[in-house]
């Protein structure tokens, strides 16, 4: 669940690449490039110096490269991708700039090679939707790519269309319990993966000036960006008769009204669906990053009758990549 934070949320703090701290990052000053002033740190924990620039050797601004990425995948065109960067960032950016990131950054921006297959209308690329759930979750989907998914798990695409046509809000209210907020018993055998996903998070990571945005602004650009995600805050309860007496004795719980809870991300590929969940710092958040993302996968088999082996379980951040197989024996 992402954290409540006020308008006034300051602007996000870069985390050390070295030592992984930000409580000890200072600002050591700018220093000048062609793309202007880049912002320095120092960490006093480890005492190594460092930018926030997850992109090098570049002259225009990592944030215009991210936007233009995503304008570009949404299905803008090159010269009407420069056109927008120029108002927005009144930079001119020529087309052959813009295809050369293309080229540049498609083993991160996946999705690219498939853009070039497919004529898309940017205004219907994406489906949107706010679910007022105690909170507001701007439940996403892609299009196409959910299609894509619909060849190995149909189940899948009909549940995120029910969900986005006819969700039971009713269930999603104040007092009923959070697959965040529930402890289990699991001691999975995780894996750190080389995985693209921190990649696409330091891309999303530009685009979000305050803390309060870095959730969705990491959702937003893998949802367009990757290959694999097809869908963002996907809700999804658990109801309390549709756990076993083998689960129950295994997780050590005991549910009495339904659970509920939000998908930050979901990916299909390698013919699994993969659940995915962003933590800002994940490795504080291990053990209840793992609770969590585990309830969330249990919900979506017992919802769409895929079993569990056929599911992979993630949480990340801009730096690292935790999965497991989620198994209740």
């Amino acid at each position: 669940m992402t954290r409540r934070v006020t308008e006034n949320d300051p602007p996000a703090k870069p985390r050390c690449p070295h030592c992984r701290k930000t409580s000890n990052v200072i600002k050591t000053g700018f220093r000048e490039t062609r793309s202007g002033p880049n912002q320095r740190y120092r960490c006093r924990a480890c005492r190594r110096s460092f930018t926030g620039r997850p992109v090098k050797n570049i002259m225009y601004p990592p944030e215009v490269i991210s936007n233009a990425m995503t304008l570009y995948n949404l299905g803008y065109t090159k010269p009407e991708v420069a056109g927008i960067l120029s108002r927005k960032y009144r930079v001119r950016v020529p087309v052959q700039t813009i295809h050369s990131w293309t080229r540049r950054y498609q083993d991160i921006c996946t999705f690219i090679k498939i853009r070039k297959k497919y004529t898309l209308d940017p205004k219907n690329t994406i489906k949107s939707k706010k679910l007022h759930h105690v909170q507001v979750y701007d439940f996403k989907f892609h299009d196409l790519k959910l299609n894509f998914a619909a060849r190995k798990f149909p189940e899948i695409r009909r549940y995120v269309k029910d969900m986005f046509d006819s969700c039971p809000n009713r269930l999603f209210k104040a007092e009923s319990p959070r697959c965040s907020s529930l402890r289990i018993n699991i001691k999975p055998k995780k894996a750190i993966k080389n995985n693209n996903a921190p990649r696409l998070a330091q891309f999303g990571l530009l685009l979000a000036s305050t803390n309060k945005q870095r959730h969705g602004s990491v959702q937003n650009f893998m949802l367009v960006n990757d290959s694999a995600t097809v869908t963002t805050e996907l809700p999804v309860f658990l109801q309390p008769g549709e756990i076993t007496n083998s689960e129950r004795q295994s997780l050590g719980i005991e549910i009495t009204e339904p659970l509920t809870g939000h998908i930050d991300i979901l990916q299909a590929r390698f013919n699994q669906i993969h659940v995915l969940d962003y933590k800002p710092d994940v490795k504080k958040a291990d053990r209840r990053a793992a609770e969590q993302v585990f309830l969330y996968t249990l919900a979506l088999s017992k919802r769409t009758n895929i079993p569990l082996e056929n599911f992979i379980c993630a949480y990340f951040d801009d730096r690292n990549y935790y999965q497991f197989r989620p198994i209740t024996e």
